[in-house]
């Protein structure tokens, strides 16, 4: 295997913060009286919000699939990795891809016979990873994943797009906000654009009902 793509596979390694949302339960609202629906019924923000929370569903749930595969592999398996004795490190220096164990080598200076060893040791156990990891589907789930969060993304700023047109709207949004502060963002330059719409519609709606009662 190219090291490429055992760095791309480490990369999956217990390097995903879990995006389960803790604070999406008491946070985001729950349309459900009639005074609620009837306020908040014709405002574009509540399907967004709907559709967000049917793909965070999915996304969190492909998250936590994939994770359970990844404590299995390592229990059963182990990170595909190998140790080099250094005189300098009594914990030995720890390489996981074959690139390391030649950068490692060449500060070490050890026979020629050391690396042949190391790197057949690497190949074997990412060979047994990777066996295992393709019968579980292990990557394909992954690949699920990613595309689920991209998914959730792409509905996020379709709401922050969209026009609040009542109170429901715009504590959709604000729950969003709050949301994605302990999550994370891929927008770089969040939260101010979401900031800036939220507040542009509260903007809105004081004007339209002429007090800061909507």
């Amino acid at each position: 295997m190219a090291d490429s793509d055992h760095s791309t596979r480490l990369s999956y390694l217990s390097r995903r913060k879990l995006l389960t949302g803790t604070a999406t339960a008491p946070l985001f609202p729950i349309v459900s009286s009639s005074s609620q629906l009837s306020a908040g019924a014709s405002d574009p923000i509540l399907p967004l919000w709907q559709e967000w929370q049917r793909l965070h569903t999915r996304a969190t749930g492909l998250c936590h699939r994939w994770q359970d595969m990844e404590t299995y592999l390592m229990r059963k398996i182990g990170v595909p990795q190998v140790r080099i004795p250094s005189p300098d490190n009594p914990a030995a220096i720890c390489a996981h891809s074959h690139a390391e164990i030649d950068r490692a080598l060449a500060t070490l200076f050890c026979p020629p016979e050391i690396g042949t060893a190391l790197h057949a040791d690497l190949t074997a156990r990412q060979g047994r990873w990777d066996a295992e990891a393709a019968s579980l589907g292990f990557d394909e789930i992954k690949q699920l994943e990613d595309e689920a969060w991209s998914q959730e993304a792409e509905a996020s700023k379709a709401i922050f797009r969209a026009r609040a047109t009542s109170l429901v709207g715009i504590e959709i949004k604000i729950a969003l906000i709050v949301e994605l502060c302990s999550t994370g963002s891929d927008d770089p330059e969040f939260p101010w654009p979401q900031l800036r719409s939220t507040l542009a519609d509260v903007k809105r709606l004081r004007r339209r009902f002429g007090s800061v009662q909507c």
